[in-house]
Order: C-alpha cells, then sequence, then structure tokens
C-alpha cells in the first residue's frame, strides 16, 4: 500500500506544468527515493519496486524520459545495487549525463552572438548558466525567448537568465517568423521530451514552426537533449489535449467555440540540424542510437 506522501507527490508531479521532461524525470525519481525510504521493509528487491516504477512511468505519457529510466533502476539492480540505493544511482547518471551534454554544447555556443530557444530545457539553461560563469556580462549572447504558452515557462527563464546578466528579448508566441528575420541567431536550441528513432523529436507546442522558420532563414536548429529521452524503438506519440480553462474557460465562452490546449507536436528530422547528447553532436540520432547500443554492450551502467 502506497503512503499518502508517495500518492500527493504523485498528482503534484502530474500537475507540474512549469518544469523540463529532465526536471520531471528527477522528480520522479525523488519520489520513488522516498518512498522506499519510508517503507524500507515494503521494497526488497526490484520485483518489489515494479509497481511504483510503472506507475511513475505514466506520471506524463509523452515523456519517453520517464519509460526509460525503468532500464536505469532495472539494470542498476541487476550489478548489485542494493535497492536503497538505487535511486541516488540513476539521479548520479543523470547529472553525469547532463554535465556531458553541457560540456560538448558550451564550446560551440559560447562564442555565438544571438541564441534562440523555445520553452525552457534544464539542460539548456544549465548551459547557459554555465556560460554566465564565465563570462563578462557584456560578453554573453543575446538570447530570445518565446512565452510557450500557455504555462509560460519562457517567462521563467527570461527571468532567470535576466539575473545572471542576460540580454533578454522575450516575444509572444506568434511572433516566431518575425522574430527569426528580425534578430537572426545564430542558432535555435531545443529541448526534447521524445526523440523517436528516426529522429523526429516530440517537444513543447510552437517548436515545430519555429524549426520551419530556422529553415527557412538557413538558421541551424539543434536539439539538446541526453539519450534518455531516446525510443530504441517506435511506439504511438498521444497528442493530447490539456485543461482547455488554461486558455478560455467554459463559464466565459460560446457552447460553439471548442478548445484545442495541446502541449506538444512532434519536429520532423528533416527540419533539424543536429543533436546534442552526451555523445557530442551527431547530425543523425541513429549514430546516436548505435553508440548507446555499444554502451549497453559493454554494461553502460558499471
Amino acid at each position: 500500500m502506497s503512503s499518502t506522501s508517495y500518492k500527493d507527490a504523485i498528482e503534484s508531479l502530474k500537475a507540474d506544468k512549469i518544469s523540463g521532461s529532465e526536471e520531471i524525470v528527477r522528480k520522479a525519481v525523488q519520489i520513488v527515493d522516498d518512498e522506499i525510504e519510508r517503507e524500507p521493509d515494503t521494497y526488497k528487491n526490484i520485483n518489489d519496486l515494479m509497481m511504483m516504477l510503472l506507475e511513475v512511468s505514466k506520471i506524463k505519457k509523452e515523456m519517453a524520459a520517464l519509460k526509460n529510466v525503468l532500464i536505469y533502476f532495472i539494470d542498476f539492480y541487476k550489478i548489485g545495487v542494493p535497492v536503497v540505493d538505487l535511486a541516488d544511482r540513476v539521479l548520479e547518471k543523470l547529472d553525469y549525463q547532463r554535465e556531458q551534454v553541457i560540456s560538448k554544447l558550451v564550446p560551440q555556443i559560447s562564442q555565438s552572438g544571438k541564441i534562440m530557444t523555445f520553452s525552457r530545457s534544464s539542460t539548456i539553461a544549465h548551459a547557459l548558466l554555465k556560460i554566465s560563469d564565465n563570462k563578462n556580462k557584456q560578453d554573453l549572447p543575446e538570447v530570445i525567448l518565446f512565452e510557450s504558452r500557455p504555462a509560460l515557462e519562457g517567462k521563467k527563464f527570461a527571468m532567470e537568465l535576466s539575473e545572471v546578466g542576460y540580454n533578454v528579448n522575450y516575444l509572444v508566441d506568434a511572433a516566431a517568423g518575425m522574430a527569426m528575420k528580425t534578430f537572426k541567431p545564430d542558432c535555435v536550441l531545443i529541448g526534447a521530451d521524445t526523440i523517436f528513432p528516426n529522429g523526429n523529436v516530440a517537444n513543447k507546442i510552437g517548436c515545430h514552426s519555429l524549426a520551419l522558420f530556422a529553415y527557412q532563414f538557413e538558421i541551424p536548429y539543434y536539439v539538446v537533449s541526453t539519450s534518455l529521452k531516446l525510443l530504441l524503438k517506435t511506439v504511438p506519440f498521444p497528442i493530447q489535449s490539456y485543461k482547455s480553462a488554461e486558455i478560455w474557460s467554459k463559464e466565459s465562452r460560446p457552447e460553439s467555440v471548442k478548445v484545442f490546449n495541446p502541449y506538444f507536436e512532434v519536429i520532423p528530422a528533416n527540419l533539424i540540424t543536429g543533436y546534442f547528447t552526451e555523445f557530442g553532436m551527431n547530425k543523425n540520432i541513429p549514430d546516436v542510437k548505435m553508440e548507446i547500443e555499444k554502451d549497453y554492450i559493454h554494461k553502460m551502467y558499471e
């Protein structure tokens, strides 16, 4: 029987509309860790954990990372990590992956004059913060951000960056084309909620149109993500509509008006210039998939 604290934490995470997918995964892993600490006699082996892990993997159905993190738990257990230490080892693995992505990304973008991004990727945020630690304010690139409606995580990101010295250009989502033409960024960076085996990427609604404008104006469009987000086989991706009241309350809109509030969409691989992962910058995601398979062969979690 799951504790009340666990159930409350799950519901809170389901309601989280601001955190990026990697932050969601970290919070989910922490929920598992907290529950194991509360109920140590209940969780003695990986089989005891499976029901909880499966429930956690369904918190955000569109996020491949929540499914893939199950593999991390299982593989660590198979090499002898005690159940009580599994979550800590998984978090260490996530930290290592993110550090590797940032170490590959920062040298490539630190000399950029203008960087455009959408929504709020925690990995991109950490990379920009790292650049701000090593540069004077006047030498930092300009950042172009969008609201990222309806949760407005772009606004949160703009506040974060301005506090560490960045000059931020903040626009409504519908101004993506004008912003691309006006600011002429050196590159566009987006995160990923799911990367499909063919290179297509699911991310916050608005990223597809940004990719189309980047393609039109010949501006490099990069996906920044750890391999945790990569599906090793194709599965259906649900494009679901979230609460309509976030856009227009039921009480104030006419009955004949139907509201569709999707949070995610798929960006085709042919619009993506490359993928920054812990393996470096790859032009094709199958190259990354091969590296992951090699790592699995060589016991990647030891």
